[in-house]
């Protein structure tokens, strides 16, 4: 029996690599995994096959904490035309207890939200084969 395929995303323009497919399948149990490099030790997230910093393909997968602190935040008002039935919506950095970043929709906010905010990754599944990510307040 063949595995259900499980895409990361609004929209993929390319195929999934087992690495991007292990991530959403993690990320669908509400488990965030990044990938950090044998040889030099910089971690990324999301994972990756290839390390940029030392040009190594020796990675390793890592579980990453869902808990992050916001770093910065815009708020989209003029969306490109597959979210402007979003618009406005808030796009917010978050920082991790990793030392890794990473931008996503910060959902559910009642007001302006502040720089040092603790927010918190969840999945969002959008369609039968297809998850994202956003923040939360946490």
């Amino acid at each position: 029996m063949s595995e259900e395929k499980l895409n990361f995303g609004h929209v993929s323009y390319e195929e999934t690599y087992p690495v991007v497919s292990r991530f959403s399948k993690k990320l669908k149990d509400g488990r965030l995994i990044g990938s950090k490099c044998s040889k030099c030790g910089k971690v990324f997230l999301p994972p990756r096959r290839g390390c940029n910093n030392c040009f190594s393909t020796e990675m390793e997968e890592i579980e990453i904490g869902t808990e992050a602190t916001m770093t910065a935040f815009t708020v989209i008002h003029f969306a490109p035309e597959s979210f402007s039935d979003k618009a406005p919506y808030i796009a917010a950095i978050g920082k991790f207890e990793e030392g890794v970043s990473l931008l996503a929709h910060l959902v559910g906010v009642t007001s302006m939200p502040s720089v040092g905010m603790k927010m918190k990754l969840v999945p969002q599944e959008i369609g039968k084969n297809r998850i994202v990510y956003k923040f939360i307040k946490a």
